[in-house]
């Protein structure tokens, strides 16, 4: 079975709008769909109408950055897109990307990178503007030959071009999306870079503090990891869940779709929709 519980719309990083990526996830008959942006759920209110018309199971969804000694998101799912802490914080975060832009703007300039808000804001085709759009505009006009080498040179954490975004600490996101009604997921848990042990405790203290899933099932991931880290998600209790991370264009060896099996589909389904 098809699922896809991980990606991004316009609304963040990706470049397909949320009409496009719905449409898609119906073309390729997944049998769940979530957008989850980047600290952002403009992308929801749109996604829920137009995925009952096209009859999809669709989970609001959302993806939050954490501050951890590596890379942490935490994905919520069925969030209450209305709730006002919620939304209150993720308005803070939006409000810092706008300053972080300007910012890098002027280091970039700094080195001799001349990059304008328009030109931002014509590759975004949105006000949502993050990184990628930065190393779009950069291989557009010849500073670097990839995105690749945008990110290792100057937009990667801790290069000249970067500034910092505004996160948040773990179990403030759990809380978060907990109070919004929501169910919180670590997304790519391949990226935090912990040893087995360390993940473990990891594990079991974020779900002593209302950690719910765990993605399992990650587009970057090998069949062992996979396997690895399905065999962790039972053995405290967490949901499996998978995810592509699709971006459209930012990331295009990324296509939309987990291939997952019907028990894994199903158990979502089960608390999701009563299924």
């Amino acid at each position: 079975m098809l699922i896809d519980m991980h990606s991004h719309s316009t609304f963040s990083d990706g470049t397909y709008t949320p009409q496009q990526l719905i449409e898609m996830a119906v073309e390729k008959k997944l049998e769940i769909y979530s957008i989850t942006d980047h600290d952002n759920i403009g992308a929801q209110e749109f996604a829920i109408n137009f995925s009952k018309e096209k009859k999809l199971n669709y989970v609001t969804g959302v993806e939050i950055s954490c501050e951890f000694s590596s890379m942490l998101d935490i994905l919520g799912y069925r969030i209450d897109i209305k709730n006002i802490k919620l939304n209150k914080v993720l308005n803070e975060i939006q409000d810092f990307r706008e300053n972080r832009n300007v910012y890098m703007i002027e280091k970039l300039k700094k080195i001799g990178i001349e990059i304008s808000m328009n030109e931002l804001k014509q590759v975004a085709g949105s006000k949502i503007i993050g990184r990628p759009h930065f190393a779009r505009v950069m291989v557009n006009k010849n500073y670097v030959k990839s995105f690749e080498e945008a990110f290792e040179k100057y937009l990667g954490d801790g290069k000249p071009g970067n500034v910092p975004k505004k996160k948040i600490k773990p179990l403030e996101a759990i809380e978060l999306i907990r109070n919004a009604g929501g169910y919180p997921v670590i997304a790519h848990p391949r990226y935090l870079n912990l040893n087995k042990d360390r993940f473990e405790q990891f594990l079991k203290e974020m779900k002593k503090n209302g950690l719910w899933g765990l993605e399992t099932y990650y587009s970057k991931n090998t069949v062992s990891e996979n396997k690895y880290y399905y065999e962790i998600a039972k053995k405290y209790e967490l949901i499996p869940t998978a995810g592509s991370d699709f971006h459209g264009l930012n990331k295009p060896d990324i296509k939309i779709g987990m291939e997952v099996t019907e028990e894994i589909t199903n158990n979502i389904k089960k608390y999701f929709w009563g299924e």
